[in-house]
């Protein structure tokens, strides 16, 4: 019953925000026309249901849609062999909201972003309900994630410590972007934002599986451990080809769009894969066995 309940809740968040946040004003930062948006970047038109459309970046869409099938996939495979293990369970469910804020992220940033955030403006917003609704998502995802490392690695009382938790940082995140949609913050409402505060997380994981590692010595701990510092490995190649200056000579040059987005999510669908072949079969230890109900 709990589990629907907090289901409920997470749902009725994404639903306040979006209802409630006032983003529609908030516009990005130089200030930018729809046609210098258009300017920059690789776009294509088509007409659907009597009106013309403008979709933007379409390698990039294709990449961020293909991570969130792969993750989504990924998170049906542990539900579907989950065999009575709560770790699986988690790891789906968290998986599974992964793919879909995915598919969030890629609508706004990618594909629709002009038709979102240009489209009959005199200038672009910063946001869209769409991102606000991939980051609520991704937070989530991760919390779930965290809930699975406690089930299959801790005992009863740590276990119950990491539950309440990640529960409780769900909690406190929501309210977090819902009060940063209503007033609204542009930190707040950011990436840098979200990543601020869901940063914790990825910490307390590591620290939990190094320390399981070291008493244990077992695949899952150690093939975790492998994961997180991939997931290192993952951000600092976006972050090198941010910076590098690579993409905008890439464009201009050879009319090949490759941003930096496009390194992120090349680099998480390698990432994604990897999980797969270091967790698939080496979940089910005795402190993560119990009734998926």
């Amino acid at each position: 019953m709990k589990k629907y309940l907090i289901a409920a809740g997470m749902l009725g968040f994404i639903i306040a925000v979006c209802v409630f946040s006032n983003i529609g004003e908030l516009y990005a930062l130089p200030l930018q026309t729809p046609a210098a948006f258009l300017a920059g970047m690789p776009y294509m038109t088509c007409n659907a249901f009597g009106r013309e459309f403008i979709l933007i970046q379409p390698s990039s869409t294709f990449f961020v849609y293909l991570l969130g099938v792969i993750m989504m996939a990924l998170g049906a495979y542990f539900l579907k062999t989950r065999r009575g293990e709560k770790s699986r369970l988690y790891l789906g469910a968290g998986f599974i909201l992964w793919g879909i804020s995915a598919l969030a992220a890629g609508t706004s940033y990618q594909a629709f972003g002009y038709e979102l955030k240009c489209r009959g403006r005199e200038y672009c917003l910063f946001t869209s309900n769409w991102e606000l609704v991939y980051m609520l998502l991704a937070a989530y995802c991760i919390n779930c994630v965290m809930i699975a490392v406690g089930y299959e690695t801790l005992q009863q009382k740590g276990r119950q410590l990491i539950i309440k938790f990640a529960v409780i940082y769900s909690l406190a995140y929501s309210v977090y972007m819902l009060a940063g949609s209503m007033i609204p913050n542009r930190f707040v409402i950011s990436y840098e934002g979200f990543i601020a505060f869901i940063g914790i997380n990825f910490v307390i994981m590591f620290i939990v599986n190094v320390y399981q590692y070291h008493v244990r010595k077992d695949k899952f701990n150690r093939n975790m451990i492998i994961i997180w510092l991939a997931f290192i490995v993952v951000n600092a190649g976006y972050f090198i080809y941010l910076y590098s200056g690579i993409a905008a000579p890439l464009y201009e040059h050879y009319g090949i769009w490759f941003n930096a987005n496009d390194m992120l999510h090349v680099l998480l669908i390698a990432w994604s894969v990897l999980i797969f072949f270091l967790i698939r079969n080496n979940t089910g230890n005795a402190a993560g066995r119990r009734a998926a109900s």
